[in-house]
């Protein structure tokens, strides 16, 4: 397969495919081991545990989209760009929501329905409000879909991104550092130490991005792909995820980042160059956001699919708990297909 000089919108759906399936793998396992993990862990909650990178990997993905498509219109009115992408970012959410929850009524475990979680009246409806608009983090209140703590860090992070974008092309020794400081103070303290489940915690891994994007990085590492020394450059991103899968292991998440980019090296000189399985890859990730967004409804919150999963987790094979995860990235992108054939007969028109 010809080797392209640019890292194209392809080659990001490729990254998010693997970043997908990370996620489904990181819940499945239950990837909540401590940094540094202990030696002689189960395998599948090891590899459970670094696939909390696949949160990194979307994050940096988003700073690198964002800012590629800024870059063309940099002189343009930032404050529409920022609407526009974050009404792209919610639309799909506020679809999901309201058909899961509606569905959650009839399929949900008692204590997941709508009403057990948010309660009557109208402290019921104001929480239920909180979680559509994404802000649930914020207020502490109650959710029927803990995966969905991810919609308001990103929300945070798409409003806020012209501020950021300037300030690391602007000011990058000190946005840079300053971004990862309470990713420092986390690991200073002993990692552990705080539910993560926050932006301020992936404004690194964004900022990256950004920084990235900025500097044409990705598109220059695909032009080395093209070069005489490409099998060197090659095997030096197959090391360099090795190398940084042990860091990750040893210092936990403050690394999730730079293993972030070390993994999406990878994959732009490896996957992105084989012809099949690319296109299966950019297919997945295409539907990725539907993918996390429906997922723990499948595994986890709904009782009509989750007792066999939880049957099929916990019993003995431990072949059978791996078939977990295909059959999940099945049924999720079965979902994602019918909430994308939704959209397209109802969309919403974003600013230009």
């Amino acid at each position: 397969m010809k080797n392209r000089d640019t890292y194209s919108i392809g080659d990001t759906n490729i990254a998010k495919c693997v970043a997908v399936v990370l996620l489904l793998t990181h819940h499945l396992f239950a990837g909540s081991l401590p940094a540094p993990i202990p030696a002689g862990s189960d395998p599948r909650r090891v590899a459970a545990t670094l696939a909390k990178v696949c949160v990194a990997m979307f994050v940096f993905l988003s700073g690198y989209g964002l800012s590629v498509s800024f870059k063309k219109r940099e002189e343009r009115d930032p404050v529409k760009f920022t609407l526009g992408h974050t009404l792209g970012l919610m639309w799909p959410y506020w679809l999901a929501y309201v058909i899961f929850a509606l569905g959650g009524v009839f399929l949900a475990y008692p204590e997941h329905m709508p009403e057990a979680v948010y309660g009557r009246g109208l402290h019921g409806a104001l929480y239920a409000l909180i979680e559509f608009l994404g802000l649930r983090p914020i207020f502490g209140t109650p959710t029927i879909n803990q995966t969905w703590w991810y919609m308001e860090a990103a929300l945070v992070l798409y409003i806020t991104f012209p501020i950021t974008y300037r300030a690391v092309k602007r000011l990058t020794a000190v946005a840079l550092p300053v971004t990862f400081l309470p990713l420092g103070l986390y690991w200073a303290l002993g990692n552990n130490v705080w539910d993560t489940c926050r932006e301020i915690y992936w404004f690194f891994p964004f900022a990256l991005g950004i920084f990235t994007a900025q500097r044409g990085l990705l598109d220059r590492f695909a032009r080395l792909l093209n070069g005489k020394g490409r099998w060197a450059v090659t095997a030096a991103s197959v090391g360099g995820v090795g190398v940084c899968g042990l860091i990750r292991a040893i210092v936990g998440l403050p690394f999730d980042g730079i293993f972030a980019v070390a993994i999406i090296l990878f994959l732009r000189a490896t996957v992105s160059m084989i012809p099949g399985l690319s296109g299966v890859c950019r297919y997945i990730g295409s539907r990725s956001g539907d993918i996390f967004l429906t997922h723990s409804f499948i595994y986890y919150y709904y009782g009509v699919t989750a007792r066999y999963f939880a049957a099929m987790l916990l019993g003995e094979s431990r072949l059978i708990s791996w078939l977990t995860l295909p059959l999940l990235l099945v049924l999720s992108l079965i979902c994602a297909e019918v909430l994308a054939l939704i959209r397209r007969f109802i969309t919403i028109k974003r600013p230009e």
